[in-house]
């Protein structure tokens, strides 16, 4: 009789040994399930984010170009003028200058905040990625550290 109970005894220590392991198999392959649903959405978002940054490059890029077609327009036209004009006077040449500073002022600031606000623009893309990426950890972390606490106290 006593062999029959301590073959009783090693069946249910195999069988809770088991289910510990078919649990413990579970919770992990939930774990790689969700690390790699997190990671292929990671790299969707990248993958957005950079045709985003494609997209707004080739947007400054055209914008410089044109600026640039623009500024040598004023340019030939202001040369022009001045042929045409021939300033008779030191205070006319002065006052003409000033003119064209102010001018290229004027466009220095325009492309500032046109630069700026294309990095806004850029910035926010990036946040947004960031806020996703910590809305889908943080409720893994949170079943973590659960499923952390839960197996310690059965263990300890």
């Amino acid at each position: 009789m006593s062999k029959q109970n301590i073959s009783d005894d090693s069946e249910q220590e195999k069988r809770k040994d088991s289910a510990l392991s078919g649990g413990w198999n579970d919770f992990i392959n939930g774990i790689k399930n969700n690390f790699n649903d997190f990671q292929k959405s990671l790299e969707s978002q990248s993958q957005k984010n950079k045709e985003l940054w494609e997209k707004n490059k080739d947007k400054i890029n055209t914008f410089f170009t044109n600026m640039k077609q623009k500024w040598d327009k004023k340019i030939q036209v202001l040369n022009s003028d001045i042929e045409k004009s021939k300033l008779e006077t030191k205070e006319q040449w002065n006052g003409y200058k000033e003119k064209v500073k102010q001018d290229f002022k004027k466009w220095e600031e325009k492309t500032r905040e046109d630069w700026q606000e294309g990095i806004k623009s850029f910035r926010k893309g990036f946040f947004k990625a960031y806020f996703w990426a910590l809305l889908l950890i943080l409720p893994i972390l949170l079943i973590v550290i659960v499923v952390l606490v839960i197996v310690n106290r059965y263990l300890g």
